[in-house]
């Protein structure tokens, strides 16, 4: 592995970013849908780090679940959506065998009594650095917090719905904000050009590109994120990945698979699998 990489959201947790201000954390949203991934010397850098600066492991779970609930990546929200535990650790430990990461890891959940279980894993380095305690603390809280939302799923009997970039605009409080306008009208409108979505903005496209400039971002960004939105909450769904691909905007499946890779480091065959609880795990839950 050339260029080790590590999940976007436990490097950002890692680092204990402070203060950021909502403009920055709704471009970090769009820019995470699009690649979830930031390189492996930074995770590791910053497990060292925070272990010097007395970070506890209490301490990593909880600014974990803080980032990951403004986590829109279609791998975390299809790994969110499900109803079943023995199905989200099968989807978990698919990612973790095909995504580009630093560490090969391996989950299970074993019983502890008949009202409990346990919470394992099991890791293998790939790159060429250590792998830090944090660190390890960190993908266990990702996935844990993934895995109580699977539990409440399961305890409501429904999978959870995947969210646009707009319901993460209103929660943030960020939906004036160029990029939120913006990537409403895709959702509203499909993946349209991107000088056809200004006008629906009531602007020239030089201006639209200039304000998202001042926001960090892209108008093609804007699109590509809204359009793999899309495309994930259609993995739901029994049409074929072809037509899941061109009703979503992209070119060709080809086109689509490549922007999945890049996004959660899988396939959108294996995204499917996931969404629909088919992954078939190789003894990752123990009786």
């Amino acid at each position: 592995m050339s260029q080790p990489h590590a999940y976007h959201v436990v490097v950002n947790a890692l680092e204990a970013r402070a203060g950021w201000k909502p403009v920055s954390r709704f471009a970090s949203v769009v820019t995470h849908v699009i690649n979830g991934h930031l390189p492996y010397e930074r995770y590791h850098a910053a497990g060292i780090a925070r272990r010097r600066d007395g970070m506890t492991e209490g301490m990593v779970g909880r600014v974990v679940s803080e980032w990951l609930n403004e986590d829109a990546n279609p791998g975390r929200q299809i790994l969110s959506s499900l109803t079943n535990a023995g199905n989200a650790v099968a989807a978990f430990n698919a990612y973790l065998q095909a995504a580009p990461l630093g560490v090969r890891s391996t989950l299970s959940i074993t019983a502890k009594s008949a009202h409990s279980q346990r919470l394992s894993m099991q890791r293998r380095l790939c790159a060429v650095t250590s792998d830090p305690a944090l660190c390890r603390v960190a993908v266990l809280a990702a996935f844990e917090h993934a895995l109580d939302r699977v539990r409440l799923n399961a305890a409501k009997g429904e999978r959870t719905p995947i969210r646009r970039l707009s319901h993460f605009a209103l929660d943030m409080g960020t939906s004036s904000l160029a990029s939120a306008e913006l990537a409403t009208v895709f959702e509203q409108e499909g993946s349209i050009p991107i000088t056809q979505a200004a006008r629906h903005l009531g602007c020239h496209q030089r201006t639209l590109e200039r304000r998202l400039r001042q926001e960090g971002l892209t108008a093609e960004a804007v699109r590509q994120a809204a359009r793999l939105l899309d495309a994930t909450a259609r993995l739901h769904s029994s049409a074929s990945l072809t037509t899941v691909a061109v009703e979503s905007g992209f070119s060709d499946l080809a086109h689509m698979s490549r922007a999945f890779r890049l996004s959660c480091g899988q396939p959108p065959s294996l995204l499917r699998a996931a969404a629909l609880g088919i992954v078939v795990p190789e003894a990752v839950v123990a009786p």
